[in-house]
Parts: C-alpha cells; sequence; structure tokens
C-alpha cells in the first residue's frame, strides 16, 4: 500500500497530461514514473520477514537441544542471497513491468473509446479528494485492472450498465462482477431505469471499488509472500544446520499442518495435514501429483501458493553420535 502511495504521489501530472495530448504513449508511462524503487518498503519487508524467520528457526533448533551455541542464521549463505534474489529483486522487478503493462493497456483503450488526456489520465491515477488521491489503476495486477477498467466503464452509459447486469432465467439481476453491495445497488438501480449510473453516485463507487481491488491485491500478496519467506528461511536454517552440525539430512522429519478450517480450504491442503515425509530434501506429494518441498514452495504454483495458510514443522529423528 506505501508503494502505491508512493507511485501516486510522484506521477507528473502536467507531464502525463501532455504526453497523452500527443497519443504519445511512451511518454505518457514515463511521466509516471514507475520503477523499481517504488516497491522499497516492500523489499525491506520481505527481507526482513526472511531473516526474521531464519533467526527465530535458530532459536527454537537450539532451544530444543538439537544445536549448540552459535547456531545462527546466516543471510551471507549463497542459498539465502539466492532466495533474495529470487523473492525480491525480480519480484520487484516483476511488479514494474506488470504496472507498466497495465498502463499501457489502459491508455490504448482510453484512446481507443475516444476518451481525452484528462480521463484516462484519472483512469490511470484516480482523483484527489480531501488531500487525497485514490482510484486509478497503479498498483493493481493485470486481471483487478481489467475489472475495474469494465466496471467503471460500464457504469457511464446505459448500454454499459445491461453489459454489467446478468438476467436470471427467473427474472432476477445479478452482476458480472463481484463489487461493494452499495455498488452493486447502484447498478442495478440504473439497470432498471435504462440510464447510466448518475455521475456523483459512479465517482464514489469507482472509487470504492478501487479501493477494494488495491486492498485485496495488497491483502493476497501480504499472506503469501509472508507465508513464501516464513517457510524458505525456516527450510533454509535447517539446511545450514546440516551442513555445519553433519547432522544427517534423511533423518530430518518433516511434517505438513493445515493451519486453517477445512470451510475454504484447499482440498489438497486438508487432505496433506498431519503427513510427514523423512528427510530434508524429500518433497510432499500431493493427491494432485504436485510435489513441494514445504507449503508456500514456490514448485506448487499459484494453485497451491496463493492465500495458502498451511506450515510445516521441522524435527530431528536422532542427534548425531547418539544413533
Amino acid at each position: 500500500m506505501a508503494s502505491v502511495t508512493d507511485l501516486q504521489s510522484n506521477v507528473d501530472w502536467r507531464a502525463l497530461l501532455d504526453a497523452l495530448g500527443r497519443f504519445d504513449i511512451e511518454g505518457a508511462i514515463a511521466a509516471l514514473n514507475i520503477n523499481e524503487a517504488a516497491w522499497a518498503e516492500y523489499s525491506s519487508a520481505m527481507t526482513q520477514a526472511y531473516a526474521v524467520a531464519g533467526a527465530s528457526t535458530a532459536a527454537q533448533i537450539q532451544a530444543q537441544g538439537i544445536a549448540g551455541i552459535g547456531t545462527r542464521f546466516r543471510m551471507t549463505n549463497p542459498r539465502a542471497q539466492d532466495w533474495i534474489r529470487q523473492n525480491v529483486t525480480e519480484s520487484v522487478e516483476g511488479f514494474t513491468i506488470e504496472q507498466i503493462s497495465v498502463a499501457r493497456t489502459v491508455i490504448e483503450a482510453g484512446y481507443a473509446r475516444g476518451q481525452g488526456p484528462r480521463n484516462i489520465a484519472i483512469d490511470l491515477v484516480g482523483r484527489v479528494q480531501g488531500g487525497v488521491r485514490s482510484g486509478g489503476v497503479l498498483g493493481l495486477d493485470g486481471p483487478r485492472a481489467a475489472r475495474l477498467q469494465a466496471v467503471t466503464q460500464g457504469m457511464r452509459s446505459a448500454e454499459g450498465v445491461r453489459g454489467l447486469v446478468i438476467v436470471g432465467h427467473d427474472g432476477s439481476l445479478e452482476l458480472r462482477y463481484k463489487v461493494n453491495p452499495a455498488t452493486a445497488q447502484r447498478i442495478i438501480r440504473a439497470y432498471k431505469a435504462g440510464t447510466a449510473v448518475p455521475e456523483a453516485e459512479r465517482l464514489i463507487s469507482e472509487r470504492q471499488y478501487s479501493n477494494a481491488l488495491l486492498k485485496a491485491r495488497a491483502d493476497t500478496v501480504a499472506a503469501t509472500e509472508t507465508g513464501n519467506a516464513v517457510m524458505s528461511a525456516r527450510d533454509e536454517e535447517w539446511q545450514q544446520l546440516v551442513e555445519s552440525q553433519g547432522l544427517d539430512a534423511s533423518a530430518v522429519r518433516k511434517t505438513w499442518r493445515h493451519r486453517r478450517g477445512s470451510k475454504d480450504g484447499r482440498p489438497d491442503h486438508i487432505a496433506m495435514s498431519g503427513t510427514s515425509v523423512m528427510g530434508l530434501n524429500t518433497p510432499f506429494v500431493l493427491p494432485d501429483g504436485t510435489m513441494m518441498q514445504h507449503p508456500h514452495d514456490p514448485a506448487g504454483g499459484a494453485r497451491h501458493n496463493i492465500n495458502c495458510g498451511c506450515d510445516c514443522t521441522y524435527s530431528l529423528t536422532y542427534s548425531k553420535g547418539l544413533e
């Protein structure tokens, strides 16, 4: 969220309007000042989460008597540094590329609809209300930005409103996209009246929907990436322990823990709860055939990692010299 505020506050508004007025897409994107520096707080938080999780794991191992004094999580380990590169540096590069792509899509769509520079700029970065800029697509991923555009553009005309509403066989009305209740009511009222959503109501809904989508993305990133950082650091500390203490990696037991209720849990993850494998580098094999070293392992892909709440516990079945 801090990164989005940074992006919005560093837009060169005059240069943006000027470039859009000249149909200069690349110039408009340059005026948005989208670069890796905007995600400085994200990078710091991710790196810290990884470091703290590793240090906490080392302390727990020491408390269990598995390792002696001097057991520490080493952020300078090449594997740890590689994790930072892949999950922090490359992620930020991906965010930047994604934001530029989203901006280009919005600009091109705006031109295709015959919108003027100011309206396209507002679609990009939102409006200033109460001294705070909100709305717009900055900070949203591609799919969420597309949903925002579909809803906000649809509300602007009677035809667009009709496109947002699905009429059931029984005459019931529902929206094509999930929006907040107040926005749904405004769209349904406009549909019944055969009009666009009144401007004053539309502006409120645009801000509400944009903020809701942004919060949803922030929550998803927070849950998913924190889980990745914590579990990856825990696994890395055990790797470092095995190497530094000369332990037998095959004597490490890993147990998958499903930490959330079954109502919204993934069936594969619920089925895995309590499953143990022997060997630090032995993967868990999920019912669908996916192999993961631990919950939140990037090898599981989005299917198994987005908003996952699972955990993994590690234990040593014996200590060196006590076989």
